[in-house]
C-alpha cells in the first residue's frame, strides 16, 4: 500500500488533494499534508487543505516555513513510502526524496522541459507560444526534470491571457491528476518517459522589469504585454508618464470578459 504525504496549496492543490482524499483506497492512503494555514496573506484566498486534514484528522504540517525536519520525522514515523507534489511553495532538498527512495511525483502547470520554475503563463504569452500544457512527471533533485508520467497539450489562442491559460491549465492539471489517481487506485505501475525538448528555467524575479510598456515597443508587443500581465489580483503592464505608472488591459480577458 501507498503511504502517501501530500505537499501542495493554491487552487490546483486544493482540488487535487479533494480528488486524492475521495478516492482513497486499500491501494492507498493519505497519511500527512503539508500545506499553509494562513490564507489571508495568499492570493488564492485558501486554506482548503487544512480544513480538510483538521476534519479528517489527518497529520497536517504548515508550510509558512520551510520545515524539512519535520517533514522527515513524520515521513519516517507515518512509514510514508510516496510524495505527492501540487503547487507547493519550495524546493524539496534530496534528502527527502531519497527518504521515499524517489517514490515521488509532482504536478507542475506547464510544458516540460520547455517551461521550468515560475510565472510560466507570463513568459509563454510574451514568447508567442501557439501551445501551452501541463505535465505530471517523477520527481528528482534536479526541479521539474524527472520522467515524464503523463502530459496534455491544448491551444493559446489569440485572445488568451495569463489568467485565462491559468484557468485552463488548473482544469487540465486537475483531469491529469484524475489519470494518476486512475493507476495509484488500481495499484498499476506509473509511466516512465524521458523528458525530451528544449530546456529552460524561469526564476522568481524572470518578470522583473518586462511588465513596463516602453516607448520602443511596437503596438502588436503592447498588446502582449498586456496579455501576458492580465492575472488578477497582481499588476498589470503598464507605462510610465512624468513618473505615474498607467495601467493597460486587453481588450479581451481571455474568460469571456471584456
Amino acid at each position: 500500500m501507498l503511504h502517501i504525504m501530500f505537499m501542495g496549496q493554491k487552487p490546483i492543490g486544493e482540488r487535487c488533494f479533494k480528488q486524492l482524499l475521495k478516492r482513497q483506497n486499500n491501494h492507498y492512503q493519505i497519511a500527512a499534508a503539508v500545506s499553509n494555514i494562513d490564507k489571508t496573506k495568499k492570493w488564492w484566498n485558501g486554506n482548503k487543505i487544512y480544513e480538510q486534514c483538521m476534519s479528517e484528522d489527518i497529520i497536517f504540517i504548515d508550510n509558512t516555513k520551510k520545515n524539512e525536519e519535520r517533514i522527515r520525522e513524520v515521513i519516517i514515523k507515518e512509514n510514508i513510502n510516496f510524495i505527492v507534489s501540487v503547487g507547493h511553495g519550495w524546493i524539496l532538498s534530496d534528502k527527502i526524496l531519497q527518504l521515499v527512495n524517489y517514490h515521488a511525483v509532482n504536478l507542475h502547470l506547464a510544458k516540460l522541459p520547455e517551461y521550468q520554475g515560475n510565472f510560466t503563463y507570463n513568459h509563454a504569452i510574451l514568447n508567442g507560444e501557439k501551445e501551452y500544457g501541463v505535465t505530471l512527471h517523477w520527481m528528482t533533485e534536479t526541479v521539474d526534470l524527472g520522467d515524464c508520467i503523463f502530459t496534455k497539450t491544448f491551444p493559446v489562442g489569440d485572445d488568451d491571457t495569463a489568467y485565462s491559460l491559468y484557468t485552463r491549465s488548473v482544469d487540465e492539471g486537475a483531469a491529469l491528476f484524475g489519470q494518476f489517481l486512475d493507476f495509484i487506485s488500481d495499484g498499476r505501475r506509473l509511466p516512465r518517459k524521458p523528458m525530451i525538448g528544449k530546456q529552460r528555467f524561469y526564476s522568481r524575479d524572470s518578470l522583473k522589469g518586462l511588465r513596463e510598456i516602453r516607448h520602443s515597443d511596437k503596438p502588436e508587443h503592447v498588446v502582449q504585454k498586456s496579455r501576458a500581465f492580465y492575472f488578477p489580483p497582481f499588476e498589470n503592464a503598464y507605462f510610465v508618464i512624468q513618473g505615474k505608472k498607467y495601467f493597460v488591459y486587453p481588450e479581451d480577458t481571455g474568460n469571456g470578459a471584456k
